[in-house]
């Protein structure tokens, strides 16, 4: 019986290289031998179910996400859980942002079918959000909310000072949970979501346990999933925070194929060629 029954993975800065590009060969490999196995492969990561399923177009193998940072699940193409932002918070939360020094480059809230970005950012190119409207007020938002993110990837603040205003946002909002995104972002979930307490919902629907998961990621939305998992990885390229609760740290960064060359290893893959 196989030790490790689970691998979960996050996606940008951990499959995805800098140019947010991955070895569509490779993992399509790794997934069909580790699936022949009976082990799971799950994604999990800050993006929308939408972003997820455009970026693993070319990769039908992977079926089973935890997205939005653990607001839904899908298993097998199905959605098994979701947790939406109740409409009051959001309203206080789009107020509050507005206190905000430096202001956001990007503000957008995660729907259940697309991404509705503010209005003033029109002008912003987005090609990381497949379908998307623009909203003026919360009124033509006419979906469940499951996510609202802040981005400065223009002005690119250090990363302190974003950890600073999660930290600040999740202390003033005792309903949101909000967590350093990537890439210059806040996420901003409702209050107990992450990743770990979703994957521990899929692990355990899955008929498996936590201490059977290996966890792969790269910055603080990580966290938790690292720190849950029966072995928890931090690539070559994450950030401090995660370097210093990992179990492992990955010999190769995101931009040389330090994940799946990770996996490989510890599975005993054949590597595609």
């Amino acid at each position: 019986m196989e030790k490790w029954r689970f691998v979960a993975v996050d996606v940008d800065g951990t499959l995805l290289d800098d140019h947010d590009h991955y070895d569509i060969k490779r993992l399509n490999n790794d997934v069909q031998q580790l699936a022949a196995r009976g082990i799971h492969f799950i994604i999990a990561s800050g993006n929308s179910l939408d972003a997820l399923r455009a970026i693993f177009a070319a990769s039908p193998v992977v079926d089973t996400f935890v997205a939005e940072n653990g607001g839904r699940i899908i298993a097998n193409g199905d959605e098994q859980f979701s947790q939406v932002h109740e409409r009051p918070i959001i309203k206080r939360l789009l107020i509050w942002k507005d206190h905000l020094k430096p202001q956001p480059d990007l503000l957008s809230l995660s729907g259940a079918n697309q991404t509705f970005i503010a209005n003033r950012f029109r002008d912003v190119p987005v090609p990381y959000y497949p379908h998307h409207a623009y909203f003026k007020t919360l009124a033509d938002v006419d979906e469940p909310i499951f996510n609202l993110n802040l981005n400065w990837f223009k002005q690119r603040p250090p990363l302190p000072w974003i950890l600073q205003q999660a930290a600040q946002l999740s202390h003033d909002f005792p309903q949101v949970h909000a967590t350093y995104s990537g890439a210059y972002g806040i996420d901003v979930l409702p209050a107990g979501v992450n990743k770990a307490v979703s994957l521990a919902k899929l692990v355990a629907q899955l008929g498996g346990r936590m201490d059977e998961l290996v966890a792969f990621g790269d910055t603080a939305n990580d966290l938790e999933m690292i720190q849950a998992a029966g072995r928890g990885y931090a690539m070559k390229n994450a950030t401090p925070d995660l370097l210093a609760v990992a179990d492992r740290v990955t010999i190769h960064d995101n931009n040389h194929d330090g994940l799946l060359r990770a996996i490989e290893d510890l599975f005993n893959l054949s590597v595609s060629k």
